[in-house]
């Protein structure tokens, strides 16, 4: 095969043998069922493992290797965890991904009363707060961030404060993409990391050749749209809020709903992609008539 038939690999995606991630998936529902935890809300250890499957799968353009994404979802202590963020930190010389998503809380005190997850105002330093130190300090010059929690608007606080080491030997540019979990009804109507990697695996109709965080912020926003126009209740308010922090500098796929080469382009509405996630959260109005 000569050099010109090589497929040419995306510049927004992660670059193979310089790129690690770790995605760390915790259920810890409180003993009190009357508190809530656990009950309505979509696995986050599921939920991880199928967005792990996702990053490394050849559908949507092969982000990460499988050999190098660690997937933490066994109740792992914070030590293994802040390991695991040390040994991608050190691997990584381009993209580094840290995904954390957790149901429960995340405010009280490790087994062995040493460490929080999530640091509260005025509170001992917190396992995030170690792992953002260690990405910021690593040779990656791409990090991202993908935060599902219940206290995500906190913890996103550790990655984008407002004081990151003044010279970044190599500029490291970072993304966060995230939210917080809300129960509606007993239910978790929206759920986050499960509706991102439905918007990989499936596409975003009309959405750009590479799904950064852009992208997909939009392509999620537009999902939680439909799902509240879905649920007959006029009392569930507007779509949940997402953080998103930096932009375009990180794909975390190729879209699979992206018009081919043999496409008719003159038509001006194409026929959907199956199962494609809308390009923005005003196309579903327009769509559905709503």
């Amino acid at each position: 095969m000569s050099a010109e038939a090589i497929p040419r690999r995306h510049p927004l995606l992660p670059v193979l043998a310089n790129s690690r991630a770790v995605l760390v998936g915790r259920d810890t529902p409180d003993p009190d069922a009357a508190y809530g935890f656990g009950h309505g809300y979509e696995s986050a250890v599921a939920a991880t493992r199928a967005l792990a499957r996702t990053l490394a799968s050849p559908n949507v353009g092969t982000p990460f290797l499988e050999a190098h994404t660690e997937l933490l979802v066994c109740g792992e202590s914070p030590d293994v965890v802040i390991d695991a963020v040390r040994r991608a930190a050190a691997a990584a010389s381009d993209t580094l991904l840290f995904s954390y998503a957790a149901t429960g809380p995340e405010h009280s005190e490790t087994p062995g009363g040493t460490e929080q997850w999530i640091e509260e105002p005025g509170g001992r330093r917190s396992v995030l707060s170690r792992v953002a130190d260690l990405m910021w300090d690593s040779a990656a010059t791409r990090l991202v961030v993908l935060l599902d929690c219940g206290s995500a608007r906190i913890a996103a606080r550790c990655f984008t404060r407002p004081d990151p080491p003044a010279v970044h030997r190599h500029g490291a540019r970072l993304s966060l993409l995230g939210a917080g979990r809300v129960m509606l009804f007993g239910s978790e109507i929206d759920p986050f990391t499960s509706t991102l990697t439905g918007a990989l695996q499936a596409g975003v109709d009309g959405g750009p050749e590479a799904l950064d965080l852009v992208a997909l912020d939009n392509a999620v926003r537009a999902r939680f749209t439909e799902l509240r126009y879905q649920v007959e209740n006029e009392y569930i308010p507007g779509a949940k809020q997402l953080l998103l922090h930096g932009s375009h500098e990180v794909a975390l796929g190729i879209n699979r709903a992206f018009p081919p080469d043999d496409r008719d382009v003159a038509l001006r509405h194409p026929p959907r992609y199956p199962g494609a996630f809308f390009a923005h959260p005003d196309a579903v109005s327009e769509y559905e008539g709503y």
